[in-house]
């Protein structure tokens, strides 16, 4: 078994037409093009596509977002809002890529603390 890039073997779609309500946990990288409503959890890569509209806190290694994501963002490696994404809700990642067009309403924070003072 090669061990070199599992990422692309192991890619999950939660279709455009398709609605999801609960919590979720996965392994690999998981693409939202639909509605998602609740809790994300993963160590892993979740994509939100530019249909996806997710209604959730979500704690990820990676979370790229496309779409729109009303709720907080706890990301172990990485968070990138790509152009006409909208985040309404807090981000804390040691790593924060804005590219221009991308919508950020809430606080970032990047110093690895967890601390929930405001």
């Amino acid at each position: 078994m090669n061990s070199k890039n599992t990422e692309s073997s192991e890619k999950t779609f939660l279709g455009k037409d398709a609605s999801f309500k609960g919590e979720l946990s996965f392994r690999g990288t998981l693409c939202i093009d639909g509605k998602f409503e609740g809790q994300i959890n993963t160590d892993d890569t979740l994509i939100i596509t530019q249909d996806g509209i997710i209604e959730a806190n979500i704690q990820a290694g990676t979370v790229i977002c496309e779409g729109l994501v009303k709720g907080n963002i706890v990301a172990s490696t990485k968070v990138e809002l790509r152009p006409n994404s909208n985040i309404i809700g807090d981000v804390q990642s040691p790593s924060l890529i804005i590219e221009v067009g991308a919508k950020l309403d809430g606080k970032c924070d990047m110093t690895h603390k967890n601390n929930n003072t405001t």
